[in-house]
């Protein structure tokens, strides 16, 4: 099923956010670097994962929480962006690990999946597609960090 319209700038997002869990994936089994990886991994964040869940908290919870179930899905997504903005703040200050950078790409495959899988099926069934075409979702038309990083540490 194709996915609603104005849904697939998020769609999008997720597409490049899964390669980032991938090439970290890939990093960790050829133990590159850490702190390259880490580096990598703070620039997808701040440069597309970061802007990512602020329009996803803005524009898509208000929609989820007017129906119980979705109330339950949208408590489930800003608690793991939560888990996320906290990681990423340590990542900066801790000792890093080729295990947590792949711990961290599990996560995010994780969320990026039950959004995609579980969250926007059932948007796309319980929300009117009127109030679905009324949100205003952006995408950077810039190069992905994932296609930008100057050192192919996956390679």
């Amino acid at each position: 099923m194709q996915r609603a319209e104005s849904l697939q700038p998020l769609s999008r997002q997720h597409k490049s956010a899964l390669m980032t869990c991938l090439l970290i994936r890939k990093g960790v089994s050829k133990q590159a670097p850490v702190a390259v990886m880490t580096e990598f991994l703070l620039q997808c964040w701040n440069k597309e994962l970061k802007d990512h869940f602020g329009q996803e908290e803005t524009q898509l919870l208000p929609l989820l929480k007017t129906t119980p179930e979705g109330t339950a899905y949208a408590a489930a997504i800003l608690r793991d962006h939560e888990l996320w903005r906290t990681a990423m703040t340590h990542l900066q200050q801790a000792n890093i690990t080729h295990r947590l950078l792949g711990d961290l790409a599990d996560q995010l495959e994780q969320h990026v999946r039950y959004e995609e899988r579980i969250v926007f099926p059932y948007l796309e069934q319980s929300v009117p597609a009127a109030s679905l075409n009324q949100l205003h979702l952006t995408e950077d038309g810039g190069v992905s960090v994932c296609n930008s990083f100057p050192t192919k540490f996956w390679e």
